[in-house]
């Protein structure tokens, strides 16, 4: 499965990602700090899943890349993935279409785990 980080964070692109990338098929394939960014490397080489944080880089929102995956991709599958544990935040989140939403603080092996879950049930799915 193919992942790409978006989160303004450099040290989350590199420790989550690490973490992910010693999960069973699963590869992450980019990382984006802003919404231009990820839309661009979305565009070039669309992942099977985002892990997507709420706030990046300025005053870009991690809301509008999900609305607009799920408008013009609705295959990918998108996870939040934040520092924000609020639950109006994880609501607004789920009902524009995340998968789930995962807490940064208190999460970080549990989001790890499900995303391998989603991954090994990714690769048992036909191939077209």
């Amino acid at each position: 499965m193919k992942v790409l980080l978006v989160d303004d964070s450099v040290i989350i692109q590199q420790s989550f990602g690490a973490l992910l990338a010693s999960a069973p098929d699963v590869e992450v394939v980019g990382c984006a700090e802003d919404v231009a960014t990820a839309l661009a490397a979305i565009a070039a080489n669309p992942p099977d899943l985002i892990v997507l944080d709420v706030r990046l880089r300025g005053h870009d929102r991690g809301l509008d890349v999900l609305r607009r995956v799920r408008l013009q991709y609705p295959g990918i599958k998108v996870v939040v993935f934040s520092q924000f544990n609020w639950s109006s935040m994880r609501k607004t989140h789920l009902e524009a279409g995340a998968l789930a939403y995962f807490d940064k603080a208190t999460e970080f092996q549990q989001a790890r785990d499900w995303i391998a879950e989603l991954s090994l049930a990714h690769a048992a799915q036909p191939k077209p």
